[in-house]
């Protein structure tokens, strides 16, 4: 293990490692992550990417992990108050009753909080557009043709799982499309096998409704997979008798049993960007405006919602084919042609598998690519409009404005962390 990544995987070791002594000896020079769980996957990208930028800018990561203690994270936290640290990252969820010590920290250092934000004023946030997301994926069986769709989330205080839940209710509305509470699941949260056990009557008994929903959205990809295993249990197919469509793109769900549908998040540029946000915020200290920085997700349409006609390399082909080739000046007829298809019948097929045209579609990826560009580099927006694919500026313009509801300039004056 690189001297620049200390993890701590319990108090015994931590007092071993001698975190203070390994404080001093980089004086000034030392940044802290503390997280949950810096096995689970999602942490585990964040983490790894701000180290990759600490380590790149002379600075020493330690990454803390309290295994979802909060004893562990009170006494991690209460050593970090005492400690003489250059600033901190904190990593996702966080005990209530320790609310106290991470504003006490906060008070003592310059601080980033990531994932789920906590209830502290004057913290940068660097998160995901959840809102979004829960609305991409909701649209997203609309388009489908589907009109019956439930929603299954989590109880738990996660300002995400809200967020998503309100996305559901949000685009339900306005599609003008029944919202009926008994297809809304509230399950109780929680990541051990008793957890798990504990959930499968519900689900069960959910999905044994004789008035079931036709679509689920699913709040996160780990919850949709108990979800299927149990309709696979009943003798329900996925999705001709109930579409799923997740949330997360956890790679261990992305491609088992069925191919998930999901919500992708950019986990290493939100490490990327919660990094270079602390080391700006210690550079200019309190000078420094408070800021939420939102990171735009990406709906990736898998066979969980939608059945493919086509075989499903053809139309994993047609994914490939298109996220190399978005940039240039791609059209239906070039698609259609490289896998064989009639172009007609192509559109009508990529709007049925997929949920949107396809020149909605290559919008949608231009425009993402496009926002990393205006918040990362300098490049004027004429070249950022010409780099990402667009016909002109004008056209870039008036597609962004229309999807983001502000122009390129003020998007990037509000999300820009140099």
């Amino acid at each position: 293990m690189s001297e620049a990544t200390l993890t701590a995987p319990n108090d015994t070791a931590l007092t071993q490692l001698g975190l203070g002594a390994f404080l001093r000896r980089h004086h000034g020079r030392s940044l802290v992550l503390v997280a949950q769980d810096l096995a689970h996957w999602y942490v585990g990208e964040v983490a790894a990417s701000a180290n990759q930028v600490a380590i790149a800018n002379g600075y020493h990561l330690i990454s803390l992990d309290f295994h979802r203690s909060a004893e562990r994270e009170r006494a991690l936290l209460t050593a970090l108050c005492e400690a003489d640290i250059g600033g901190a990252i904190f990593l996702w969820d966080h005990s209530p009753d320790n609310l106290d010590l991470y504003e006490r920290l906060t008070a003592n250092c310059p601080c980033v909080q990531v994932i789920d934000p906590k209830p502290i004023a004057e913290l940068d946030f660097v998160g995901v557009d959840e809102y979004s997301g829960g609305m991409f994926a909701v649209r997203h069986l609309i388009h489908l043709g589907y009109r019956q769709i439930g929603h299954v989330t989590m109880d738990s205080s996660l300002q995400s799982l809200h967020e998503r839940k309100q996305a559901y209710y949000d685009a339900l509305h306005q599609a003008e499309l029944p919202v009926r509470e008994e297809w809304v699941l509230d399950l109780p949260y929680g990541l051990i096998d008793a957890d798990r056990i504990r959930r499968r009557p519900a689900i069960r008994q959910f999905l044994e409704r004789p008035q079931r929903p036709r679509a689920l959205f699913v709040c996160a990809d780990w919850v949709a997979s108990e979800l299927v295993e149990c309709a696979y249990e009943l003798g329900l197919s996925i999705p001709e008798d109930i579409a799923i469509v997740g949330y997360d793109d956890a790679p261990p769900y992305a491609l088992t049993g069925v191919p998930l549908t999901t919500v992708r998040i950019d986990l290493q540029q939100i490490g990327r960007l919660a990094m270079e946000r602390l080391l700006l915020r210690m550079r200019d200290g309190v000078q420094t405006e408070v800021m939420r920085i939102l990171i735009p997700p990406m709906l990736v349409v898998r066979e969980s919602s939608a059945r493919l006609n086509a075989t499903t390399e053809r139309w994993a082909f047609v994914v490939r084919y298109i996220q190399d080739h978005f940039r240039n000046d791609i059209t239906v007829l070039e698609v259609a042609g490289v896998v064989g298809l009639e172009p007609h019948y192509f559109s009508n097929q990529f709007r049925r598998v997929f949920g949107r045209r396809f020149t909605d579609h290559i919008h949608q990826l231009r425009l993402q690519y496009a926002t990393q560009l205006l918040v990362t580099t300098d490049h004027t927006v004429a070249y950022i409009a010409k780099d990402a694919g667009f016909q002109s500026s004008s056209h870039f313009y008036a597609i962004f404005k229309r999807s983001y509801h502000s122009s390129p300039l003020a998007y990037r004056k509000q999300y820009t962390v140099q």
